[in-house]
């Protein structure tokens, strides 16, 4: 249903109901799969609203995901999940977002190089 034109609306109308076990349950359904999630169209837009409404235990497990995904080059590039992680960025603090931006610096050469990467970069204070 994520994935879906009209579906993606659906999930997010669910999720901004705002009623934490609803979120916790939509979490877990995804989980395992918001790489992929994050580099389609509309699934996207669900993935970045997961992470915002979701709690610091769910915000680590969905940015864990990501960092770790074997497709990260691929996702920091992605013209859907460049948003993913900008709102990964933007909704992190601390120890988890220090995470993200350490996992983000062997794709350094190539985010200054690609137009979506150097949005993300522009959320990040990685100077070298």
């Amino acid at each position: 249903l994520s994935q879906d034109p009209f579906g993606n609306y659906v999930v997010q109308y669910i999720l901004d109901l705002a009623m934490p076990w609803i979120t916790v349950e939509v979490i877990g359904r995804l989980e395992g799969n918001f790489a992929h999630l994050a580099m389609q169209k509309f699934s996207s837009n669900v993935v970045e609203k997961c992470f915002k409404l979701a709690n610091e235990e769910n915000r680590a497990l969905i940015s864990w995901e990501l960092m770790n995904s074997s497709q990260l080059g691929q996702l920091l590039q992605d013209p859907y999940a460049n948003y993913v992680v900008q709102c990964a960025l933007a909704n992190s603090k601390g120890a988890l977002h220090a995470s993200l931006v350490e996992a983000m610096k062997p794709h350094l050469p190539a985010l200054r190089n690609s137009p979506y990467g150097k949005r993300i970069l522009s959320c990040t204070d990685i100077k070298k």
